[in-house]
């Protein structure tokens, strides 16, 4: 069975990194740029954790969870986001990509934050929502330059609200323009 594994983004294992890289390089080429580079020790790599299921050296699923803080409406918001969720073609369908999501999931939970999102195709709606992400189908999260940022739109917005704090703007996050920041996750 394959083992769990949980790193900070500067202290992946290098032969693990780079089958992480590979597979992002395939599945989603722009995160690829330098301005991406993946495991580099970036001021922001103590905030990205990994989650990892490990088959001996083989790298089987992947989870990534991130945080920034957002300013919206006057306040400021601790705002996790899961990305880079992924299990390699062999190994789909056994549960593996379920342990990842469940695993940076109950992190976010469990951290100082206030809410948690996530973007997926629509088809991964009842995935994630196993998982305790609840849709935000109404949600209009903006991101780019900030005096002309881009709606994301590509993809459904799931997202949880963790903090007292988080629960109280809900509302505000389901149906109000929320900017990200310069990039989503």
């Amino acid at each position: 069975m394959p083992e769990l594994l949980t790193y900070r983004r500067d202290q992946i294992p290098r032969d693990l990194a780079w089958q992480i890289r590979s597979y992002v390089r395939i599945q989603w080429p722009f995160l690829d740029a330098p301005q991406h580079a993946p495991f580099d020790a970036s001021s922001q790599a103590d905030e990205q954790m990994h989650f990892l299921l490990v088959d001996g050296g083989l790298l089987v699923s992947h989870a990534s969870v991130n945080w920034r803080s957002i300013e919206h409406r006057g306040d400021s918001f601790s705002v996790f986001g899961l990305s880079t969720v992924f299990t390699y073609p062999a190994y789909r369908k056994g549960g593996h990509a379920t342990r990842v999501v469940k695993a940076a999931s109950d992190y976010i939970r469990t951290s100082q934050g206030d809410i948690a999102m996530l973007f997926c195709g629509p088809t991964l709606r009842d995935f994630y929502g196993k998982c305790g992400w609840q849709p935000a189908d109404s949600a209009r999260i903006l991101f780019g330059q900030q005096l002309r940022p881009t709606l994301k739109n590509d993809n459904l917005v799931m997202m949880m609200f963790i903090s007292e704090k988080g629960v109280a703007a809900r509302k505000i996050f389901e149906k109000q323009d929320v900017y990200v920041g310069e990039s989503t996750w």
